[in-house]
Parts: C-alpha cells; sequence; structure tokens
C-alpha cells in the first residue's frame, strides 16, 4: 500500500508538493510557532501605532483617507481599535512617548523575527545567525519594518499628484486622466513594498550554506495570501454580527488576535513552500 502511494505521488508532482506542505506544517508544529509570532505581533500592535501617529502627523496625512485606504484589507474590529488608539495617541503625542513606542517596536519585532528564524532552523536543521549575531539582524530587521511603514504611508500620502507628474513626464496625462491608473498603481507599489520587505526578511533567514534555499515563490505567494486571507476575513468579519454577541466588548481584540494568528501562520508557510522546493530540487539533482 505505502508503494503504491509513493508512485502515486512520484507520478503527479502536484499532489506530492501539497503532501508535503502538509506533512512539514504538523511535523514541524508550524501552528505552534504561528501562535508564538502572533503573540509577539499583538505586543508590537500597539507600539506601532504611536509611530504610525506619528508618521500621519509628519506626512499631514488625513486620519479618515487612512482609515478608506486600509479598509479592504483590515477587519472592522482591528480598524476599529486602530482609529481609536490613533486617536488618543495624536491628542496626547510626545517625543518621549515616541521614543517608547520605537522602542518597544523594535523590541518586540525583533523577538518576532527571531521567532521566524528559529522555525527557519527547525525546518533547514541549521540556523541562519546564532548568538549576538541573530540578535543584531533581527534589530535590523525591525528598523526595516519601520521603514516599510513610512514608505507606505508615504505612497499612500502622494495620491495623484505623483502619478500625474509621472504621466506628464512620460506624456501620458490623457491616459491618467481617463483610466484613472493612480488608484491601482498605488496598491501594485504598496503590494511591491510588502514583498520586498518578506523577501528580505526570507533571504536573511534562510541558512547560508550553498545551495541557498529558493525564497521567491514563497515570498510572492506568502504576499498575496496576505492580501487575499486579509480581504477576504475583512469581508467574513464585516457581513457577520453574531462574534459580537458571543464576546461583547472583547471582540474586537478576539479579532485581531485572530487575524494575526492567520497573518502568522502565512508568513512561516512561506518559508514552508521555500523548503519543500529545496528539498525537491535536491532529490531531482540525485
Amino acid at each position: 500500500m505505502k508503494n503504491k502511494l509513493d508512485k502515486l505521488l512520484r507520478a503527479h508532482p502536484p499532489i506530492r508538493f501539497v503532501v508535503d506542505v502538509v506533512d512539514v506544517y504538523f511535523s514541524k508544529c508550524v501552528s505552534r510557532a504561528a501562535a508564538e509570532l502572533a503573540y509577539f505581533l499583538i505586543l508590537t500592535f500597539f507600539p506601532i501605532m504611536i509611530c504610525i501617529s506619528a508618521f500621519v502627523n509628519e506626512l499631514h496625512l488625513d486620519l479618515s483617507s487612512l482609515m478608506d485606504h486600509a479598509d479592504p484589507f483590515l477587519p472592522e474590529g482591528v480598524l476599529v481599535i486602530f482609529q481609536d488608539y490613533l486617536t488618543y495617541i495624536d491628542t496626547n503625542q510626545s517625543s518621549t512617548m515616541l521614543f517608547t513606542g520605537a522602542f518597544l517596536t523594535i523590541l518586540f519585532a525583533s523577538a518576532a523575527v527571531r521567532g521566524l528564524m528559529n522555525i527557519m532552523r527547525e525546518l533547514y536543521g541549521r540556523a541562519t545567525f546564532r548568538g549576538i549575531g541573530q540578535l543584531i539582524a533581527s534589530i535590523l530587521f525591525s528598523v526595516l519594518l519601520l521603514a516599510t511603514i513610512y514608505l507606505s504611508l508615504a505612497v499612500v500620502v502622494t495620491g495623484n499628484w505623483f502619478f500625474h507628474l509621472l504621466g506628464q513626464v512620460l506624456r501620458l496625462e490623457d491616459l491618467v486622466d481617463r483610466f484613472g491608473t493612480w488608484q491601482w498603481v498605488k496598491y501594485l507599489l504598496l503590494f511591491g513594498m510588502v514583498f520586498l520587505f518578506i523577501l528580505l526578511l526570507y533571504r536573511f533567514a534562510a541558512p547560508l550554506d550553498k545551495p541557498r534555499p529558493p525564497v521567491v515563490p514563497g515570498a510572492f505567494g506568502a504576499s498575496v495570501a496576505l492580501a487575499v486571507a486579509s480581504m477576504i476575513f475583512s469581508f467574513l468579519m464585516g457581513n457577520s454580527t453574531r462574534y459580537s454577541l458571543i464576546y461583547g466588548s472583547l471582540a474586537s481584540v478576539i479579532i485581531m488576535l485572530v487575524w494575526l494568528y492567520l497573518c502568522g501562520n502565512i508568513l512561516i508557510m512561506g518559508n514552508v513552500l521555500n523548503y519543500v522546493l529545496f528539498t525537491h530540487r535536491k532529490e531531482a539533482r540525485g
């Protein structure tokens, strides 16, 4: 029976790929690692709101406009917390609060990055960085996370002005005015920045030994999955009212925890896809 199953899997590579991904998910306890990642992300969430509030003030961004852009991707409960917390911070902003927010963001985000590096070590059986090297790498990626958020908000702020300027340079003013292409390009730029961040995160978290495992397929898949899953989750939560009857005033917090846990699973599964591709290529090379 086992031989027949092996022959079936070898005869159908896509089926074998899916089976191997599922096997790694359960054998490496990916759900546990995703829970750990979600824990550090929830700790990062509120300090990073302090930083975002400072970015919003610096870029002169209207808070309601920011909410409109985030609405398709964030569940309603998360948006409520997001807006209430930003409104509160906006009236109590100070340099001390900003410093504290940046420090706690780096502290907790670096712990999340180290958790991702640990699951990579479990997958490949060897570590990328050790000791102080791992700490420094995780801090650098925490700073990169803040930079990515800042650039994402800058893309939102530039609005149609940037694209019309680009249209004048390329002499495409009529095309820009007719189709309003900037709205789509803006989301493509945001997607590109998220993809680049995840790509760099996967590359530096992957083992340094040669041959190095692929990172582009998993990073692209994780980026697409994050956007699609967040939109679907946001739609489902926005069209459901019963969760508030179950959790009451804690409904928004529970929704945020579930959403972060979902995002944690997707981030780790991108690495799992890379790992399975890597093992299959090694087998093919003999």
